[in-house]
């Protein structure tokens, strides 16, 4: 019997073909994602706010979007279902649209949409077979690598959740890895982990500081600053792919913006950062 071989090709592809796929490393896509996780209430969709406008927000039942209320070229679609958000990427990918970024707030919620939308209504009060996480995060890793090729800026918003053993194990939403990171089942947050150039964690700090009084003294006063943990840091996940990995890279944004981490991306350094 001959034997089989690895591919059911039987003739080379055309070099043509092939050449026309190759092109110079500066050519390639030039829109970032970027991976935000942490507590409620410290900034993420505020972050994705600051994103280049016209901006949708598919606001996965997390209704969080009152912190963006106001700014102009910014849209909300509420998804309440797995079907409302295969059709937004659908919608995007057309290319009939102005919108120059995407965020989505959050891929927590969204791993909850897929349970219902593989096991049906019934999840919360079932145990979740293994074959059934199986079919999730197969869905999840898809659709987040989907929305990450569309030629737009690309914000996974994420609650955060401390992990302690075990991460091979996808049976259990609570299993994860040892360490700070996206809220997600451990496969799905891996795959989520290397498909995006930036990882950041925010959180906000108290800093006491010395003001000037009107009488010309000093006084102290304690200052409360929104942040984003972006430098390598043994506890918490970050990554950031940078351009010129030789510039300096601050552990911490202080009031960040998409402007402050593209920057950083470029090798640009960014003053009065710690």
């Amino acid at each position: 019997m001959k034997k089989k071989t690895l591919t059911s090709r039987t003739e080379s592809p055309p070099v043509a073909s092939l050449e026309s796929r190759i092109v110079p490393v500066d050519e390639t896509s030039e829109w970032p994602s970027i991976a935000v996780y942490g507590r409620s209430g410290t900034g993420k969709t505020t972050f994705a706010g600051t994103t280049p406008k016209p901006l949708l927000i598919l606001d996965v039942n997390d209704r969080g979007t009152i912190s963006v209320k106001g700014q102009p070229e910014t849209y909300v679609l509420p998804i309440e279902k797995w079907e409302d958000f295969e059709e937004a990427y659908w919608y995007l990918k057309s290319g009939n649209h102005n919108f120059q970024s995407v965020a989505i707030d959050t891929l927590t919620q969204l791993q909850d949409l897929a349970i219902r939308q593989v096991v049906g209504d019934e999840s919360s009060d079932t145990i979740i077979s293994r074959r059934a996480w199986g079919t999730v995060s197969a869905l999840m890793k898809t659709w987040i690598l989907n929305f990450r090729d569309l030629p737009l800026n690309k914000i996974f918003i994420c609650q955060d959740r401390l992990t302690t053993s075990d991460e091979e194990n996808d049976t259990d939403p609570e299993m994860i890895a040892p360490e700070v990171g996206p809220a997600l089942s451990p496969s799905v947050a891996r795959t989520l982990n290397a498909a995006v150039d930036v990882i950041g964690q925010t959180f906000i700090r108290e800093r006491l500081t010395t003001v000037k009084t009107k009488s010309g003294g000093e006084k102290s006063k304690v200052v409360v600053e929104y942040c984003m943990r972006i430098g390598p840091h043994a506890r918490y996940l970050t990554k950031i792919r940078r351009e010129n990995p030789g510039t300096k890279l601050p552990p911490v944004v202080v009031g960040p913006t998409f402007d402050k981490i593209t920057k950083l991306i470029k090798g640009e350094d960014l003053n009065d950062e710690e």
